[in-house]
């Protein structure tokens, strides 16, 4: 094979695992050109990347038949960032790159400024990795990357843990990389509207690891939308159509659709009843710290029994901090937290993770048994179930959640997104009264996110409390009863997604990215203005 960055017939099991995770992969990449790669969660698009790039079977070991042709400097940046951190601080990350291109010491301090200006990592260079957020985290990644100066880069979901605002920076900057220096750049992305339309190609896996399509982003999305929609794989909400076309013509499908949803979404918040319900979480004074740093103070928080709450705001911002508090994960340092009128500090361990259920941001982190079945099946025997109860309700969340085939494999061993959906399907093992999650979608392909929200909409009315933490915009706006917007260190909004999307002050204040059909809506007006 003579060709910058290729593989033929190549098939990659993992010695665990009885069947392939990629079959008879065949292709060739060109220098300089920009590839996306899709297909449903566990098809091997991170295995695929992780052989191009030489870490299998180097790094990690598997049994891998065919050829590979491989370019000697690769960067790769991973879905969880943790995993290729080595340094205890941010300055001294960036700097173990430069030292890896032999840049002498006293020339580092510019360019780990310019490179974390670069990636808009506001933050001072001596602080430590462990106190940022995913978001930062993701952004110190890709500032790492960058220092080593690649022929190719390979990203596994880069922005999956960024706020709507830098999810978009981070593409136009990567953009603008490709254009300037004609990088060769391999994409896997479930979120595609920001980064399709300046790709030159398309892989499109099966469900098998073999590939369905290699084309034209505009003609495999074209030629394969019911093979993608059928598989559960996220399109994107505008490509390959313009939005300046859809604004002006008002009878456009798309147009016709986000007038629809609009109206839906106005007529679904004006019909809310206004039922007196009592509190299920309260916060009076509330300070959020992380360790010795403090993000917020004064919080005060009233979130309703039965109520979907959704926390949203840019990273750093106290998010997940909050979660923390919540399930007692970060001590609180001041002001108090109400769980049923109850002191949290009050309630004996038990007696809470009875009460309450956590979902981590990294789903690893509450990973504590050998096999898939056992992970699940973990708080049931905890709780003296009769075994027969564990069997029935540990292989129901199995086949629910598309973990079946994995049962007896080890929970590390899953892809990102499957382990998500075990993480997810611990907690719904239990009728707890509030289930907490951070990010549940993140890393899910649209079949999978969809079937868990739908559980999770089940279980709120059944009267759970789920109080979410997201970046998903969509998300918010089609679950949520009320929002948090977090800003600053300061509590900005609280009220529902219809009033918060619709205002258009408060999205253009604090760069939100309201779901089209708000948009679509507040930019008709400025058209209808002008066209008067």
């Amino acid at each position: 094979m003579n060709s910058f960055l290729a593989c033929n017939e190549l098939s990659v099991r993992f010695y665990e695992q009885p069947k392939p995770v990629l079959h008879q992969i065949s292709l060739t990449i060109q220098k300089g050109e920009k590839v996306l790669i899709l297909g449903p969660s566990g098809s091997g698009k991170s295995t695929l990347i992780s052989v191009l790039a030489g870490i299998i079977p180097e790094h990690v070991e598997a049994d891998m038949q065919g050829e590979v042709v491989l370019q000697r400097h690769t960067g790769v940046m991973f879905q969880d960032p943790d995993s290729q951190f080595c340094m205890h601080r941010v300055n001294e990350e960036i700097a173990f790159s430069l030292e890896n291109r032999s840049v002498p010491r006293e020339e580092m301090d510019d360019i780990i400024q310019q490179l974390m200006q670069k990636v808009q990592l506001d933050v001072d260079p001596h602080t430590e990795i462990h106190t940022l957020s995913g978001g930062m985290k993701q952004r110190l990644a890709l500032a790492c990357l960058l220092a080593l100066q690649p022929d190719v880069l390979f990203f596994d979901e880069p922005t999956a843990q960024l706020d709507p605002a830098g999810r978009m920076d981070i593409f136009q900057l990567l953009q603008q990389l490709a254009a300037d220096q004609q990088q060769t750049m391999i994409f896997v992305e479930h979120v595609l509207d920001g980064v399709i339309e300046w790709m030159d190609r398309v892989i499109l896996l099966d469900d098998q690891g073999s590939i369905l399509a290699d084309g034209a982003p505009k003609d495999v999305l074209t030629a394969y939308e019911e093979e993608m929609k059928e598989a559960g794989i996220w399109r994107p909400k505008l490509f390959p159509e313009k939005w300046s076309t859809i604004i002006q013509d008002p009878f456009h499908p798309l147009s016709q659709t986000f007038m629809q949803t609009f109206k839906a979404r106005k007529e679904q918040h004006e019909k809310v009843p206004s039922i007196e319900r009592k509190t299920m979480i309260r916060t009076e004074n509330l300070q959020l710290s992380y360790g010795k740093k403090r993000i917020m103070s004064d919080l005060q928080l009233d979130i309703k029994s039965g109520d979907w709450v959704a926390i949203i705001g840019e990273n750093g911002s106290g998010k997940s901090t909050l979660l923390k508090h919540l399930v007692r994960l970060e001590p609180t340092k001041k002001g108090h937290i109400f769980l049923k009128d109850t002191l949290l500090k009050k309630w004996s361990d038990r007696e809470l993770y009875e009460k309450a259920g956590f979902v981590f941001q990294n789903p690893e982190l509450q990973f504590i048994q050998d096999t898939v079945f056992d992970e699940i099946a973990f708080g049931g025997r905890q709780r003296n179930w009769p075994e027969s109860v564990v069997q029935e309700k540990t292989v129901q969340l199995l086949k629910e959640f598309g973990l079946e085939k994995h049962a007896k494999a080890h929970p590390f061993t899953l892809s990102l997104g499957q382990k998500r959906r075990l993480s997810v399907a611990t907690m719904l093992l239990f009728d707890q009264d509030v289930l907490l999650l951070d990010e549940p979608t993140f890393g899910q392909d649209e079949k999978t996110a969809k079937e868990l929200m739908r559980r999770l909409k089940q279980r709120q009315r059944q009267g759970t409390t789920i109080v979410m933490v997201t970046h998903d915009m969509e998300l918010v706006d089609e679950c949520a009863d009320q929002v948090l917007l977090f800003h600053q260190g300061k509590h900005v909004y609280d009220g529902t997604p219809y009033d918060l999307f619709s205002n258009q002050e408060l999205v253009d204040a604090y760069q939100l990215r309201a779901p089209l059909h708000y948009r679509y809506v507040a930019e008709r007006k400025d058209v209808l203005t002008i066209a008067k």
